[in-house]
């Protein structure tokens, strides 16, 4: 991101472990004029021999301010030549897809403001199917922010689902605001105003095979709680857990790839099977 024009853009890292990266030097993919230099939130999925990438547009200047945030879905087959499939009427963001398709479609999780964008509303994970990627239909809530206690603000979709042979296990945000005197120590809003007290944590679910839009187990706890100091980092947005990369390696080990903070990319570990064992006990 050009903290002087406000552009944010996508690099790209390679790593052979999943822990050592090489960044290279120049961007790989720039907003178009309609993004108005804004570019984040980005998933992506490999199928059909493309690598899909959802992200949002949200614009933040005085020209886009009136604009709304946009849902975007591009592709490549080599991360260095894009081609934009489709862009969303507002406002909608936080947009992950299946990596196969499901009875012949293509789907996707997303969060729309079907409330209007203020604080005091919370906003819900949506499910839709498309034939081609860019015509999408059969809206339908599948998890409401009223269903998990610790999202009262809002909840979306974290990372693309990973198959199991028991469902899709679907990582999930969730983010609720919280006085500096109430659950959260004192401590976690260190540096920070007290205007701003949210919590990003993720959570897990387990969808069904054939019709994901139901919800066959639903983990009622945070997935993980901040306590890592980069995590806590105070110079941007303190108190985020939020995820937006996983890999499944051969041997049921998950990585889980998270913003912290909103200045950091770390990754944890888990097992396949122990978090199925969780939205299934």
């Amino acid at each position: 991101m050009d903290l002087n024009n406000e552009i944010e853009c996508l690099c790209l890292a390679r790593s052979k472990d999943g822990y050592n990266f090489t960044v290279e030097t120049e961007p790989i993919l720039f907003p178009d004029k309609d993004d108005f230099g804004r570019l984040n939130d980005p998933r992506i999925t490999y199928i059909d021999g493309w690598y899909y990438l959802t992200y949002c547009s949200d614009p933040g200047d005085e020209a886009g301010k009136y604009e709304g945030i946009y849902l975007c879905i591009s592709r490549t087959k080599d991360f260095y030549n894009w081609e934009k499939v489709y862009k969303s009427e507002p406002d909608n963001r936080d947009a992950v897809i299946f990596p196969e398709k499901i009875n012949g479609l293509y789907v996707r999780l997303d969060r729309p403001f079907r409330r209007g964008y203020k604080k005091e509303n919370g906003y819900d994970i949506w499910i839709s199917y498309s034939p081609d990627m860019e015509f999408w239909g059969r809206h339908s809530l599948l998890l409401s922010y009223l269903d998990v206690p610790w999202g009262s603000n809002k909840i979306g979709p974290a990372t693309p689902p990973i198959k199991t042979d028991k469902g899709w296990l679907t990582l999930f945000h969730a983010a609720e605001i919280v006085q500096p005197d109430g659950y959260f120590p004192p401590w976690m809003w260190e540096g920070k105003p007290l205007g701003f007290t949210k919590v990003y944590r993720p959570g897990v679910m387990l969808l069904d095979l054939e019709d994901p839009s139901k919800i066959i187990g639903l983990y009622k706890y945070p997935l993980m709680e901040i306590s890592a100091d980069y995590e806590l980092d105070t110079y941007f947005r303190p108190n985020v857990i939020f995820p937006c990369g996983i890999i499944e390696e051969p041997d049921g080990e998950l990585k889980i790839y998270y913003g912290a903070s909103d200045t950091h990319v770390a990754v944890a570990t888990a097992k396949v099977n122990d978090l199925v064992d969780l939205c299934l006990a």
